[in-house]
């Protein structure tokens, strides 16, 4: 009888493996029966400030979610803050995005936006990353101000915030609006299983998802038309793709260093441990 595990995605391009995954069959192939839902119930009014009351993570808490793919540092975060679940590795794509100002903005690099608040998803991926970007630019951490927006994109349209740090599909949305990209950001996902999805259950599911990764790199534009279905035809041509990496072994090193990161910027009262935020064999 093939496994039946809840997993839950986002109406982005970096999650788009797991449909293709379901869609393709490779789930059922590993004999796994996924119940499959992209993006939340509560639309952009779920995207609250405090991740732990967010509709993704309260189901992962109460048990009733088995896997689904956050940004590294989160999944971090997540495992030790709501006491649940394992990160079985790294996620398939190393996701891409923008931060990005209007056309009539006087912002032109990223050192102008020292101590001027920018429209994130507080404690997501565009949060960290462009706290990254920003501190390569040389801005001190703590001259950089970011700013939940349950919708990034409006916040910038509507000038309530200067900047915004957007992935696919709002970057497309964006540049359609003649906004500008000063900075491109990259972080890496990370995947979180469930206390009960075992390390034979954790390898199906990371093969069927890296046989996706082959299938859209087979053809680029089945690869955007997939990645990217959530733009307008005439977009994904110019669309941000993410990087189709396959799903990668979190390695201790690599965890270590995100941890040390996260502990000195505060966003960590204590390190976890490898052992018990990492299923490993």
């Amino acid at each position: 009888m093939a496994r039946t595990i809840r997993l839950q995605g986002d109406s982005n391009a970096h999650d788009r493996p797991l449909r293709v995954a379901v869609e393709q069959g490779f789930f059922a192939e590993e004999g796994l029966d996924v119940v499959y839902h992209e993006d939340n119930p509560k639309g952009a009014e779920g995207r609250v400030k405090d991740f732990a009351h967010r509709w993704k993570e309260t189901q992962l808490q109460h048990g009733a979610l088995e896997v689904y793919p956050v940004c590294e540092w989160g999944a971090i975060e997540r495992v030790q803050q709501l006491g649940k679940g394992k990160i079985i590795g790294l996620d398939a794509t190393v996701r891409t995005g923008a931060i990005m100002v209007r056309k009539d903005s006087r912002v032109h690099t990223l050192a102008e936006l020292r101590n001027v608040p920018i429209a994130v998803t507080w404690h997501a991926g565009t949060f960290y990353a462009a706290i990254e970007a920003m501190e390569a630019a040389g801005v001190p951490f703590a001259e950089i101000k970011l700013e939940h927006a349950a919708d990034r994109l409006d916040a910038l349209l509507s000038g309530r915030n200067e900047a915004a740090a957007l992935m696919e599909p709002l970057v497309s949305r964006a540049l359609e609006a003649r906004c500008r990209k000063i900075a491109d950001l990259r972080w890496r996902g990370g995947i979180v299983a469930g206390e009960d999805v075992d390390e034979e259950t954790a390898g199906k599911l990371r093969r069927a998802l890296n046989r996706a990764i082959e299938w859209l790199r087979q053809n680029e534009d089945r690869s955007r038309a997939e990645l990217l279905r959530d733009l307008k035809p005439e977009l994904r041509k110019d669309g941000l793709l993410p990087e189709l990496t396959g799903v990668k072994p979190y390695q201790s090193a690599e965890f270590k260093a995100k941890v040390d990161w996260m502990l000195e910027r505060g966003f960590l009262q204590e390190a976890p441990s490898y052992e018990e935020t990492v299923r490993t064999k």
